[in-house]
């Protein structure tokens, strides 16, 4: 440690100063107390010149370092992301349009045969090829198969109507089934911003209430049942020859072409057609059987007043014995036309 100089100066006036004493013949002390007592006058001047100096401002004060006590580690949080559910991109949606057949609450008398058509709309950006179905998805199956493949190609933002033969249920009560799209990957679609939500049958089943599964059209005049024995003539093939702007396509199909069961039983034959311009339409049920001794009663010929677009709509017909038969769609006013024909079969139990 280098003394300041101020210090050093006092000392060595103390020594000369005890040197001096000794000149004078005053009594000299002892070399070790001289030195001494100029180690306590240094001591005492350090001390003050330490307490007299500030320290500088910008003396960084050390921070005592404690060694932490360990604690034990715990692995951190886990966060698990949510997980949205899988989603059919905007390339497959469902549209509903109409009940064709069925409207809700339709009541049916117990074990009754019949169709439910529901007009679908392609919604979305790839057009439904005839390999994607209709399937059943939950609720109240009521016989209806488990798929249905949709009966032709759909593009988008064109409609289709789909078909489901069923069977009201033996029990009297309100019952609802409900149905979706599937793609030919096996993913199904339906209504909805996230095309998840399924579309619906509902009907009521009465055990003596009326039946309403066929309600009566507007503008239809009622008329007796035609009995029609035999087999279909030359003109049961489709003419389709439709003035323009009249009416044209007519079609019809069939809930099952082959019944094994109680009787008596009910087919159902949905019928469709083109209407070109606002017009009346006359239309009726054609069918026979090639059982002998088998009479078909038919139900009344209709007539609506339609406008134009795709008309759809369904007869009944109700067999008591065991046969086999055929039947079709005939258009009489304003053109005359008849569709393909259906065939069927019953065998009674």
């Amino acid at each position: 440690m280098r003394l300041p100089k101020s210090i050093l100066g006092r000392l060595t006036l103390i020594i000369v100063f005890l040197l001096t004493g000794c000149a004078r013949g005053e009594t000299t002390p002892e070399p070790q107390a001289i030195l001494t007592a100029a180690a306590e006058t240094a001591n005492a001047k350090l001390t003050e010149l330490a307490l007299a100096t500030p320290l500088p401002t910008n003396t960084p004060i050390p921070t005592p370092t404690d060694t932490p006590t360990p604690t034990e580690t715990l692995p951190p949080p886990t966060t698990v992301a949510p997980t949205l559910p899988t989603r059919i991109t905007a390339a497959e949606r469902v549209e509903f349009v109409a009940d064709v057949t069925i409207p809700d609450g339709t009541v049916f008398a117990p074990n009754q045969a019949f169709i439910k058509t529901w007009r679908l709309r392609n919604a979305g950006t790839a057009t439904w090829t005839t390999a994607y179905s209709l399937v059943f998805f939950s609720g109240e199956r009521m016989g209806a198969p488990s798929a249905v493949p949709l009966p032709s190609n759909v593009p988008p933002n064109a409609t289709v109507d789909v078909s489901v033969p069923m069977v009201s249920p033996s029990t009297p009560g309100q019952y609802i089934g409900y149905y979706m799209l599937r793609n030919p990957q096996g993913k199904n679609f339906g209504l909805g911003p996230n095309a998840d939500q399924a579309f619906y049958v509902w009907i009521n089943v009465a055990a003596n209430g009326t039946v309403l599964a066929s309600p009566t059209p507007t503008g239809f005049t009622p008329t007796s049942g035609t009995p029609t024995l035999g087999t279909p003539t030359a003109t049961s093939t489709p003419t389709n020859t439709a003035v323009p702007g009249a009416v044209g396509n007519p079609s019809i199909s069939v809930n099952t072409n082959s019944y094994t069961g109680s009787c008596p039983y009910t087919f159902v034959f949905p019928i469709q057609f083109t209407v070109y311009q606002p017009t009346a339409v006359t239309f009726r049920l054609e069918a026979g059987s090639g059982t002998p001794g088998v009479m078909l009663v038919l139900p009344p010929e209709r007539t609506e007043n339609l406008q134009p677009g795709v008309y759809s709509n369904q007869f009944e017909l109700t067999i008591t014995s065991s046969m086999s038969g055929w039947a079709r769609l005939r258009i009489l006013a304003p053109v005359d036309l008849s569709s393909q024909i259906v065939n069927f079969e019953l065998t009674c139990q």
